[in-house]
């Protein structure tokens, strides 16, 4: 009896190192089965399945945004905020055709910031005072000219603004949405331009 007590004496730090071990395992798992997002004050439009709204995500404040297809459950999302988000990552196992193998949950929400930034299919134009003659496929046209920085030389606008109703002799500064059009005709552009606000008119 005295020897078999003297084993499982022996044994019982073994026994607990063992635990400790599994312990310091497990949790290590946890952990890496967890990141931290940050979510742009806009979303942008994306095509999965279907053409739909993509969250703007990434996990460094130096990377640039990136589409982000699937959604993340529990979290509510109001544009004009940018959050910072702790999630927890699952690999699901047989996801569904065309679904994300990958289930997110949120796990707290470390930050919401009131932002005035400007979406990603958002853009400020500037449009000058006269049209100039251009060639688009087959035709000659007038082109608006159009930059977006004041530093930046005028190039010819083969599109059109819905919307807007250019008036010549007067230099516009324009917020506009761009959406791709997927299936555009000839000689057509494939980027639909929709005013959004007239922020000035000056006469030139």
């Amino acid at each position: 009896m005295k020897s078999i007590a003297t084993i499982l004496k022996g044994t019982a730090p073994v026994l607990a190192l063992f635990a400790m071990t599994q312990c310091t395992t497990m949790t290590g798992t946890s952990s890496a089965d967890e990141k931290t997002f940050i979510v742009g004050p806009q979303t942008a439009d994306c095509t999965g399945v279907a053409p739909m709204k993509c969250l703007q995500v990434k996990e460094k404040t130096s990377e640039n945004w990136t589409n982000f297809y699937s959604n993340i459950e529990g979290f509510t999302y109001e544009p004009g905020y940018e959050y910072v988000l702790k999630v927890k990552t699952e690999k699901i196992a047989n996801p569904p055709a065309d679904a994300s193998s990958i289930k997110y949950t949120l796990v707290k929400q470390v930050s919401k910031i009131k932002k005035q930034g400007t979406a990603a299919n958002e853009k400020t134009i500037i449009v000058g005072a006269q049209t100039v003659d251009c060639s688009a496929g087959a035709g000659r046209m007038k082109c608006m000219q159009v930059k977006e920085n004041a530093s930046e030389n005028w190039t010819n606008f083969y599109s059109n603004i819905e919307g807007f109703t250019y008036e010549p002799g007067y230099e516009y500064v324009l917020k506009v949405k761009t959406e791709k059009i997927a299936n555009p005709p000839a000689d057509a552009s494939s980027i639909k331009y929709t005013l959004i606000e007239q922020v000035s008119k000056t006469k030139k």
